[in-house]
């Protein structure tokens, strides 16, 4: 397994209140691209499965992933914690991988749902439902509706939920999901104990929160020369995770939870922060990819 770097970053350019200038700067290559609700996350998934979406879901699946990894047996959800669209289009030098698997055809964006949290968007990422309807403030309350975890259990199915230790991967996805790695305490860790169980388990879903991101961002701002290559890690760690679960039979969709903006502290320095409805802390990038046992099969219209 390669040693990934991952260390911190922070550019200053706004304060609490998010910027105009640099908010049209970072959304001028995404204009184009089609955004959906979080919401939308969980039922595409269970169609893909063929089973049925979460009862108290909230928006439909999304065609064109539908379409595109139909018939897959298996899919993961790779969730990049705070890496937010505006982030990936600042620091695209750093993410090679990432930028060579998004074409015109296999990406969007989601919207977060708010407040733009770690718990409460990936609560909504396993039920399809806002805050109101999943009743998450903290990773360890518990899901008032039902989850994606429960939905495929009750079909035979198994899940795996992964992360850092105390973190929502952990705490919360790894909770409602059939299979977890406890006790690991960095990214590296979750991912060889990851391995494990789709080796040993094979489960047919798998959902993953990548920490380092966040914690760098949080303690040096999204947009600066120590996140900058906090994203180069991320994109190493994908390079690892998404070939190995492809050939696994494994279905990808790579997201996040929610962006960060920039936030200057009292001392001079700058620290990064997050939950606003700004579309630098909820929009974040969305692409998908069909496991390599059928990425030479077209699509059925």
């Amino acid at each position: 397994m390669n040693v990934f770097r991952l260390s911190l970053i922070a550019l200053v350019f706004l304060s609490t209140a998010v910027s105009p200038g640099l908010s049209v700067a970072a959304s001028s290559r995404d204009a184009a691209l089609r955004t959906y609700p979080m919401q939308a996350l969980a039922p595409t998934v269970a169609t893909i499965l063929d089973v049925p979406a979460p009862k108290q879901a909230e928006a439909p699946p999304i065609d064109s992933i539908v379409n595109d990894l139909r018939g897959a047996k298996q899919v993961a959800v790779l969730g990049i914690d705070a890496f937010g669209a505006a982030i990936w289009s600042k620091m695209r030098d750093k993410t090679p991988y990432l930028n060579s698997l998004a074409t015109e055809t296999n990406q969007a964006q989601l919207r977060s749902v708010l407040p733009s949290v770690t718990c409460v968007n990936f609560g909504c990422m396993i039920t399809g439902g806002s805050q109101k309807t999943t009743g998450i403030k903290t990773f360890d309350s518990e899901l008032a509706c039902e989850d994606l975890c429960s939905v495929l259990r009750a079909r035979g199915l198994k899940s795996g939920g992964f992360g850092i230790k105390g973190w929502t991967g952990d705490r919360l996805l790894g909770r409602y999901a059939d299979f977890r790695v406890k006790e690991k305490n960095d990214d590296l860790e979750v991912l060889a104990g990851l391995m494990e169980v789709v080796d040993e388990k094979k489960p047919e879903f798998v959902i993953v929160q990548y920490g380092n991101t966040d914690k760098v961002f949080h303690a040096h701002g999204p947009f600066s020369k120590q996140a900058a290559e906090a994203c180069a890690g991320a994109d190493a760690w994908l390079q690892e995770i998404i070939p190995w679960l492809r050939a696994r039979g494994y279905a990808i969709i790579i997201t996040a939870d929610h962006g960060q903006h920039d936030v200057p502290r009292a001392n001079g320095t700058t620290g990064g922060v997050h939950g606003t409805d700004s579309d630098l802390d909820c929009l974040v990038p969305l692409v998908w990819l069909p496991s390599a046992d059928r990425a030479a099969t077209p699509p059925k219209p």
